[in-house]
């Protein structure tokens, strides 16, 4: 009963029964508790902290007063907690130095580090340069479709359209693709390849439709497993080259990545002469030979520090049997496990160029295409 009335009493805070207002500046008051007050501005606060997955849970008004109540709750646990004097408690203040060592750090990050690594004008035109065919635009038409299931009822309303009758009216009114008769007949805009609302992924399709001149209406097409077709060919644009200023934020979006990992490691590099790092032979990893260190990488859960392990290989036993193996995993961990294509593909085009006669060169090339966008199934 206490429950049912707190919630209810909360709820009314909510709905605006109690119209308390806090200082000036600040926003009504939904609840107190010592000498706390919590404000629908703390309240918001709070909530932008919630993952969008669960903040559903909190929309209804029910919701909204179970999760005013829990910050009540959890500032009666903060407030035992000072009376207690947990302030001072050794635990706490390990914690509480550890946190903001973490804090400062990450902030550090952001704006130290990540903020300047921002790729240069020379090095957007390079990657342009090199890339050129990545930023062309293909060849695409704006189609409408008046979808029959049979070739006899398609034919009718082929005579239909060769006596003057509107396509627009007939693609609403006769289309058997209740989608597509929404919106009479529209398909919108695909390419040669590409995917065709109602049609899928059709080539012998489009390449008929792409052969019609602009506002000629087709014969019927058979589509396969569909039925039959008939296209009003609206509008065309032809395949062109995008210039650098058309993709620069798309250029500048996947060389961030990179211009990050190279600022990070730059800056550490710079950081430990600043600070006059030294790691002794005694705190140094000792590693008798590569396949001993290879296996300590395959073993390492944290995939960066797996990768730190291999190129540690590469550095220390650059021309063992396991060299390659490394390279290979490097380009690997970045593709399959970080999602970093960028790195992903640097690492495997440096494979390429050190081992090009490796046993591994041909799944080298595969995860490149693939990388690319071009891969083709792997021959046996």
């Amino acid at each position: 009963m206490k429950k049912t009335c707190i919630l209810s009493l909360l709820l009314l805070l909510f709905l605006g029964a109690c119209g308390e207002k806090a200082s000036e500046g600040d926003s009504v008051v939904l609840a107190t508790i010592g000498d706390e007050t919590i404000t629908q501005s703390d309240f918001d606060a709070e909530l932008e902290k919630v993952p969008p997955f669960q903040r559903r849970d909190m929309e209804t008004p029910e919701g909204r007063a179970k999760f005013l109540e829990r910050m009540v709750e959890m500032e009666a646990l903060y407030l035992a907690a000072k009376d207690a004097g947990m302030e001072g408690d050794e635990d706490v203040v390990a914690e509480h130095d550890y946190a903001v060592r973490q804090i400062m750090m990450k902030h550090y990050y952001k704006k130290h580090i990540e903020a300047a690594a921002k790729p240069g004008d020379e090095d957007i035109a390079d990657y342009y340069e090199s890339h050129a065919e990545e930023f062309v635009l293909k060849a695409k038409v704006h189609a409408r479709m008046i979808l029959s299931k049979s070739e006899d009822r398609s034919r009718e309303i082929a005579k239909k359209l060769s006596g003057g009758a509107d396509f627009l009216l007939l693609a609403s009114e006769e289309n058997e693709d209740p989608a597509l008769s929404a919106e009479s007949g529209d398909l919108g805009w695909f390419t040669r390849d590409g995917y065709v609302r109602s049609v899928g992924v059709k080539q012998e399709f489009t390449d008929l439709v792409f052969a019609q001149e602009i506002g000629s209406i087709s014969d019927p097409i058979e589509i396969e497993n569909i039925g039959w077709a008939i296209v009003l060919l609206e509008e065309r644009e032809d395949a062109r080259q995008q210039d650098l200023e058309e993709v620069r934020s798309e250029i500048i979006r996947r060389l961030e990545p990179k211009a990050r990992e190279k600022m990070y490691r730059d800056s550490l590099d710079a950081l430990k002469e600043k600070y006059n790092a030294e790691i002794f032979p005694s705190g140094k990893l000792q590693v008798g030979d590569p396949e001993e260190l290879f296996l300590l990488a395959q073993d390492t859960k944290d995939p960066r520090k797996r990768i730190d392990y291999y190129r540690q290989l590469l550095e220390q036993f650059g021309d063992s049997e396991q060299a390659d193996r490394a390279q290979f995993m490097i380009g690997f961990v970045f593709s399959e496990e970080l999602q970093d294509t960028l790195q992903a593909k640097s690492a495997f085009e440096a494979y390429l160029e050190k081992y090009p006669e490796s046993d591994l060169a041909k799944d080298a090339k595969y995860m490149l295409d693939a990388l690319s966008g071009v891969a083709l199934p792997l021959e046996p």
